[in-house]
């Protein structure tokens, strides 16, 4: 071997070794870490973490959209509390509608 190849062999050994060597540092770090606090412990951050980014995303949008959802639980009431506001029109106006809930008619608009 020339005397520039032995030169090339023993840098890139060098380079080798101490890219070896900064891994090696890096797992110590890592399992020194995990120990420290368990894989468990990392994902219930992980998922709170996300949880309230999620949160305060949520909470931009809407007041971003305050029109829209006002809109939507107002006719989220009006729809579960449709039977007696249609009860209190028809009693206010005198209608019957010819329907009697004490006969068995026992539905709740889900099927």
């Amino acid at each position: 071997m020339t005397r520039a190849a032995e030169q090339l062999v023993l840098a890139e050994r060098a380079s080798r070794d101490a890219a070896k060597a900064r891994l090696d540092s890096q797992i110590a770090r890592i399992r020194g870490d995990i120990e420290e606090r368990g894989i468990g412990g990392r994902i219930a951050d992980e998922a709170s973490a996300k949880a309230f980014a999620a949160l305060d995303e949520a909470a931009e949008i809407a007041g971003q959209s305050k029109g829209v959802i006002g809109g939507t639980l107002a006719l989220l009431a009006l729809w579960f509390f449709r039977r007696p506001i249609i009860s209190a029109f028809a009693s206010l106006f005198g209608a019957d509608d010819g329907s009697d809930d004490s006969k068995g008619n026992n539905d709740n608009g889900f099927g």
